[in-house]
């Protein structure tokens, strides 16, 4: 046990606590903020049950249940809060949840108790996790207090959130209205086909708080707290591997602050053709600067795990869970990996599966050959045979909750296929130095050592690594332009390579001489070299400066004070199952989720940047851009009955493209009447429609 720690461990914890309020501040008031965040931490307490009874009396018990237990409670927690939701339980009821998952918890814990040996944790990794803690509101805070910021123009977000931030608005608000499984906002009459229990605990809290705070809050605050989470495992996951406190925190660091080179790259190319660095600077405004290896060198981009504690939250709970499959395979008691253990890893693959689908599939690759070669290496050939179904069984459970929940159509094709990734293919080894920047090189070396001394306790972090560069290489998923896989397997070589870096730094600082030096200098150049992306990305995205209002694909989304009003109005006045319909070619670029982000309604037809397969949405989408060009008043109405809608939004976008729209509804009042008007924005309801 890690005995009471007088300092620095108390200011330590002073200043953490102070940072995350005042984080949460910028987001909403405390009295509600507080209150959001410690449901969340709620949620997240049943892990503990089951990660203090599964590791074995030792030394830094305690803090190794702390370490992973939050986000296993909150995987379990959001399990049974799914079963309550489907059973049709509504309303504060729904905090009891918790409860149910701690007796869960609880009983599997007796199951599998003393079955983990924690890394021999001491009271140095209580001070470096409580430092490290507070990276996440240095990170998250300042883009955060501009999200949904008031400007002169309206209300800005800044274009990096109109992808994942707006798109988890959109789901969160349909998932809240309380329908089993969630209708899907962009096409009429589906099932949204899309991996929505992770964003579960949020809709319960945005349904029951009401109008106490706004949906971008409710996320952001959830965001914070499954931040803090992520970064807690992240650094307990690596200390598995790396005995030092210190070189483990490193690895932490670097996987979220010291990424890559691209930013270096950039400001060296752009201050050669501008002469010096001052333009080379304003120039990074305009870019993606995270996918320079994209929009330079054709490659796949990949994103910092970073990016994770600003826009998905989601997959960085999900990854923890799957990885925590893995951990518990190299934790097992003398080594030895039981049918039981390999049913729990199974249980947590199948909670990832409900998380992030895709990269349970990942993770599930990874623990299947870490545990594969394990039990071969010892000739474990019971446990090989049975353990496989005990693993298994869960997974096919959650494969059957996730096709009853209409996670994807199964009439629809396969949504990844195999082929060799033309993106990943082009300049495969500037693409990689660039991305991975001095977490290859250490990677790399650190890579060395384990196979010159032949350490086979690594070999969880080797499936990693052989299973991300399979799936980097050699698979895609349908309709994201190649770009998908990069994403999730880029961030799952940052996990083994933070892990990798940790090992390096650790075994070449206890070489001591020169060698330490040299390390150390070695370090600082390419943190120097590695810094200037994340501080590029972390400036661009709080930036709401840079915006161009005539560009559909600004940086900045501003939604005019016309637009604020009319948004609001439908949240307000309208049914929930409203049919809200605006012309989705319109509104490509920052605008595609305006309606069901923003008014909380559902469209006959959409455009969203999340859904596979496309086609199905652009072709009802054709259908909605007919009606737009349609001339003759009843006309219009029979088409706008066929499609369900039951309002019509005319701003700015459809304006500039469809000028005539407005007089064919209007030469028709007995079936479309004006229900709302503020400046260029008009809703029409239709008289007597769906």
């Amino acid at each position: 046990m890690i005995r009471a720690v007088r300092s620095p461990a108390v200011p330590a914890a002073i200043a953490a606590v102070v940072a995350i309020a005042f984080c949460i501040k910028v987001i909403l008031p405390l009295s509600h903020g507080l209150v959001l965040f410690a449901i969340t931490a709620w949620f997240s307490v049943p892990g503990l049950a089951t990660a203090w009874l599964m590791y074995e009396a030792a030394p830094g018990r305690k803090f190794a249940a702390w370490v992973v237990g939050p986000v296993w409670g909150y995987g379990l927690s959001s399990v049974v809060l799914l079963a309550f939701w489907v059973a049709g339980a509504r309303g504060l009821a729904l905090l009891t949840a918790p409860l149910v998952a701690t007796l869960i918890a609880a009983g599997v814990g007796f199951l599998l108790k003393g079955t983990l040996t924690p890394p021999a944790f001491d009271r140095r990794d209580l001070v470096v996790v409580l430092l490290l803690l507070l990276m996440v509101p240095a990170i998250v805070g300042r883009p955060f207090a501009h999200v949904a910021e008031p400007v002169a123009e309206g209300r800005a977000y800044r274009a990096y959130f109109t992808a994942d931030m707006i798109w988890r608005m959109a789901v969160v608000a349909e998932v809240s209205k309380g329908a089993v499984p969630p209708r899907n906002p962009f096409l009429r009459g589906a099932a949204l086909n899309y991996y929505w229990l992770p964003h579960l605990v949020t809709a319960v809290e945005y349904r029951e708080i009401g109008r106490r705070a706004t949906l971008e809050q409710v996320l952001l605050v959830n965001s914070v707290a499954l931040g803090l989470a992520f970064v807690l495992f992240l650094y307990g996951l690596i200390r598995h591997w790396v005995p030092s406190p210190g070189a483990s925190a490193v690895g932490v660091l670097g996987a979220l602050v010291f990424t890559s080179f691209e930013g270096t790259e950039r400001l060296w190319v752009l201050s050669r053709l501008g002469g010096s660095l001052e333009p080379a600077f304003t120039a990074t405004r305009d870019l993606n600067i995270d996918a320079v290896t994209r929009w330079f060198y054709g490659s796949l981009p990949i994103d910092g795990l970073q990016r994770l504690l600003w826009y998905q939250p989601h997959h960085s709970t999900g990854y923890a869970l799957g990885l925590s499959a893995l951990l518990i395979l190299a934790q097992a008691r003398k080594g030895e990996i039981t049918i039981r253990l390999l049913a729990f890893a199974g249980s947590l693959l199948a909670i990832t599966l409900l998380f992030s689908t895709f990269a349970a599939i990942m993770l599930t690759a990874m623990v299947a050959l870490a545990a594969s070669v394990t039990l071969v290496r010892a000739r474990q050939w019971k446990t090989i045979a049975l353990g496989a179904i005990a693993g298994a069984a869960p997974l096919v459970a959650a494969v059957w909750i996730a096709l009853a929940l209409r996670y994807i159509d199964p009439s629809g094709p396969a949504l990844a296929r195999l082929l060799v990734n033309p993106l990943a293919a082009r300049n495969i080894v500037p693409s990689l130095i660039l991305s991975f920047g001095p977490m290859l090189i250490f990677g790399v070396v650190a890579a060395v050592m384990i196979a010159r001394r032949r350490q086979t306790q690594f070999l969880p972090i080797a499936a990693i690594v052989v299973v991300s560069l399979f799936f980097y290489f050699f698979v895609d998923v349908r309709d994201h332009q190649y770009v998908y896989v990069g994403w999730r397997a880029g961030h799952f070589l940052f996990v083994s390579l933070a892990v990798l870096t940790g090992y390096a730094l650790h075994t070449l600082w206890q070489s001591g001489g020169a060698t330490r030096w040299l390390t150390a200098g070695l370090s600082a150049i390419l943190a120097a070299l590695a810094l200037p992306t994340f501080a590029i990305d972390f400036y661009n995205t709080q930036d709401i400066t840079n915006y161009k209002p005539d560009d559909n694909y600004s940086w900045t989304l501003v939604l005019s004070h016309d637009e604020v009003a009319a948004l609001g109005w439908i949240r307000t006045f309208t049914p929930a199952d409203a049919v809200v319909q605006v012309e989705p070619h319109t509104r490509e670029g920052r605008r595609w989720a305006d309606v069901p982000a923003f008014a909380e309604r559902r469209m006959s037809a959409g455009l969203p940047i999340s859904m596979v397969p496309l086609a199905p949405y652009e072709d009802a989408s054709q259908k909605v851009m007919a009606l737009y060009k349609e001339r003759d008043g009843e006309r219009a109405f029979a088409q706008a009955a066929r499609l369900g809608i039951d309002y019509l939004v005319i701003g700015p976008p459809e304006r500039r493209s469809y000028p005539e729209f407005e007089q064919t509804l209007r030469s028709n009042p007995a079936r479309f009447r004006e229900v709302f008007r503020s400046g260029d924005v008009s809703v029409f309801m239709l008289e007597g429609g769906s």
